[in-house]
């Protein structure tokens, strides 16, 4: 909490000028409301109601702000920002409101903007600083001290994200869909372009095999480091503001405004509300990628559990340094390859390859999570013995025998791929059941595939990555705020594709290219803003 002082108050003059005259608007707009009340829709008044509760909530953080206190100043500078993009909203985009209603808000976006302005000049944000600056851990990737971090992981993660945002990216072109769908349904492919290419499909199961998995063991790596430096109550903390809030703004905010070219595809009524009550109507709440964070937060919380244990946990962790610390890595992935087996293939048996169960915006692919739940644990484990010994070390065996790890991964791609061409497809292409036996050989090759591919590519980014370059850097940090908000432009990109002549091969490279620079370029914007660069 900030001392007051006359130089505050003058700071902040202007700004609780500008909440007075956004409270102001909000009357009027209630006013004229009541004058037409005959002839204006629910939504006017829902809409009038909601806006004049944030401006009363606005001065409230004004008045708290003067006494110094900086959870208010945070609170305005997020309202600020957030309101303007909902007041651009409803003026320019379609809806059940009135010509005037949409000039009132348009001027009330010009408010709000010039309070978001206000609300971040240094000059005022001087009298609210943070206690310390925040330690990231976990799937972000801050370039504050870029010298002191290890390359290898950090491009290692963004190189997954980038696979990530790739993978969704030719979704729309891959052959292993049916038709896009004449009702809205929620699909891993949200756009189906009638222009395909197999190659595609060989891309997508690549990625499918391995992906989350390293993105869940590379989460883990520096989980208890982070715990041992911060203690369990604080780790929890700072991992609800980094995962749960971004899970709630995406599940929220941003998956809706993803799916809605699915929607719009179908042919059906293009307004709002119509959109509104099609997606209430799916009877959950689509979370799309946003799964991982979640699902990450309660492995975080499970791994904050264990370090309040930590003295009944040391004998554990004394065998995972044994293992990770002096162990060989053909050992220790054969190892984790029997467990993954034996986590993975009763729960593919029992729910399928391909379902996934909900709950509101919580999903996950129901034969997958102890499977990820082990990957983690195996990243929390080598992570508590540090990164720089046993077979992680530069000059151990996985590195330096990176090209067998490499010839590993293709001949157990190629392995699954087998498998899939002359077992699994010709079944599916009948709609029949798929017998015992080839289903088992598919799960494994899946789990052979996980394994040797992840320790694949950890054996070359540990041989290769060692220099810092400044535009690797600057993917780095931004890549797990490119995660959050990659999804919504890659489907706009197919959705705004889907009439254009070029082949599938040039759509799939551009729907990329033009996610990667979007995406990159709204998270560095974004990160600007500290409040915001503390979640990104």
């Amino acid at each position: 909490m900030t001392t007051p002082s006359p130089a505050l108050h003058a700071q902040l003059r202007p700004v609780i000028g500008a909440q007075w005259v956004n409270f102001g608007l909000c009357v009027a707009l209630l006013a004229v409301a009541f004058a037409l009340r005959h002839g204006i829709s629910p939504a006017v008044w829902i809409r009038s109601t909601i806006i004049l509760l944030v401006s009363l909530f606005m001065l409230l953080c004004g008045m708290q702000m003067r006494r110094g206190r900086r959870s208010a100043y945070v609170r305005a500078k997020w309202i600020a920002a957030l309101g303007t993009i909902g007041f651009v909203g409803v003026a320019a985009l379609p809806g059940p409101f009135p010509a005037w209603m949409r000039i009132e808000q348009g001027a009330q976006a010009l408010v709000f903007l010039a309070l978001a302005w206000m609300l971040t000049r240094p000059k005022l944000a001087q009298f609210f600083p943070r206690v310390k600056a925040p330690i990231h851990a976990g799937v972000a990737n801050p370039s504050a001290d870029t010298s002191a971090r290890d390359a290898s992981f950090d491009y290692l993660r963004a190189f997954i994200v980038l696979l990530v945002l790739l993978h969704h990216s030719v979704l729309a072109y891959a052959v292993m869909w049916p038709t896009q769908p004449g009702t809205f349904n929620i699909l891993p492919a949200p756009i189906v372009d009638p222009s395909r290419w197999a190659g595609f499909d060989l891309l997508v199961i690549f990625d499918d095999t391995f992906f989350m998995a390293l993105m869940f063991l590379l989460s883990g790596l520096f989980v208890w480091p982070s715990l041992e430096r911060k203690g369990g109550a604080e780790f929890l903390r700072n991992r609800f503001l980094r995962l749960g809030v971004p899970f709630a703004i995406a599940a929220g905010i941003l998956m809706p405004l993803a799916y809605y070219p699915s929607y719009a595809v179908t042919g059906a009524d293009p307004g709002f509300l119509a959109y509104a009550r099609a997606w209430l109507s799916l009877g959950f709440w689509p979370g799309g990628p946003a799964w991982f964070i979640w699902l990450l937060l309660v492995f975080d919380a499970v791994a904050a559990g264990l370090h309040m244990l930590r003295h009944r946990w040391a004998a554990n962790m004394q065998v995972a340094r044994h293992v990770g610390g002096y162990g060989s890595s053909t050992a220790f992935v054969a190892v984790l390859l029997v467990v993954s087996a034996l986590v993975y293939v009763p729960m593919e048996l029992v729910f399928g390859a391909d379902r996934w169960l909900t709950l509101g915006p919580f999903s996950f692919q129901a034969s997958r999570p102890l499977l990820y739940a082990t990957y983690f644990l195996v990243g929390l484990g080598l992570g508590a013995t540090g990164t720089e010994c046993g077979f992680l070390a530069r000059n151990a065996g996985l590195a330096q025998r990176w090209p067998i790890w490499i010839s590993a991964g293709l001949a157990a791609y190629a392995l699954r791929l087998a498998i899939i061409i002359k077992l699994v497809l010709p079944v599916a292409g009948a709609h029949q059941p798929l017998p015992l036996a080839p289903r088992l050989l598919n799960d494994l090759t899946f789990i052979l595939c996980c394994g040797a591919i992840s320790f694949a590519f950890i054996a070359l980014f540990r041989r290769f990555a060692i220099a810092h370059y400044s535009v690797f850097d600057s993917l780095s940090a931004g890549s797990y705020g490119m995660y959050l908000i990659h999804y919504p432009v890659v489907i706009w990109l197919q959705f705004a594709l889907l009439a254009a002549a070029p082949g599938p091969i040039a759509k799939g490279s551009v729907v990329f290219v033009g996610a990667v620079a979007l995406s990159w370029g709204i998270v560095a914007a974004l990160r600007r803003v500290p409040s915001i660069a503390r979640l990104l």
